[in-house]
């Protein structure tokens, strides 16, 4: 068994996953990450329609999931890049913060790459903006030292589907997607394979190992 895990990830390149079932892997990778019997893990992929409630919210649920992460009720679907992350903050000498820092610069390379400007933000914004629009919401969950949950990337998502709540506690018309900002429609498998790429590097992840289905 492998006990030298700098500088290594194992990589998760996946279709459209049902919500509770990706849950459900993610605890088990969580549990062999904790335990320091595997690699940080760095799973990409797409949810059929979902909504979903953090830690922060409190009103009823109305059909949506609690679950363990920061953050309020937002929406899964298709054309939403999702990507999980699954880090032993102790190994890998991270925080919170510093993760939260991580996949927003990650974000921001991707978005440069499509040449669309992205900025930051912290605390009740938490995520990335295009102006005064949100185009990915970052939220995570901590277990003793490892991490699960992430980050959703509007992509070619439908942005209607906003419309029936207040997304990360704001107006839906906050939301919106790469299709939207540029009046044309962007490949979704195209995005999800940079996206890969860049959270690699910006990871310093060197030696890894992709699956392309759940085992």
């Amino acid at each position: 068994m492998k006990t030298n895990f700098q500088n290594c990830g194992i990589v998760y390149d996946l279709e459209t996953v049902e919500y509770l079932k990706a849950l459900d892997f993610q605890k088990k990778i969580h549990d062999k990450v904790n335990k320091e019997e595997s690699c940080d893990t760095f799973i990409f992929l797409q949810h059929p329609d979902i909504y979903t409630a953090g830690s922060h919210f409190s009103g009823s649920l109305e059909g949506a999931i609690k679950i363990n992460r920061g953050g309020y009720l937002t929406y899964h679907g298709p054309g939403q890049l999702v990507a999980y992350y699954i880090i032993n903050l102790k190994r890998s000498k991270l925080d919170a913060l510093k993760l939260i820092k991580l996949i927003q610069e990650s974000v921001i390379e991707l978005l440069d790459y499509y040449e669309i400007k992205g900025t930051p933000m912290l605390n009740e914004k938490t995520g990335v903006w295009v102006g005064n629009k949100k185009i990915c919401s970052i939220g995570l969950g901590i277990d003793k030292f490892t991490t699960m949950h992430g980050m959703g990337l509007n992509v070619c998502t439908d942005l209607k589907k906003f419309n029936v709540i207040n997304p990360c506690n704001f107006s839906p018309e906050i939301m919106t997607s790469m299709d939207s900002i540029q009046g044309k429609q962007h490949s979704f498998n195209e995005v999800k394979e940079k996206f890969i790429d860049i959270t690699l590097k910006k990871f310093g992840i060197i030696d890894y190992e992709t699956y392309m289905e759940i085992l």
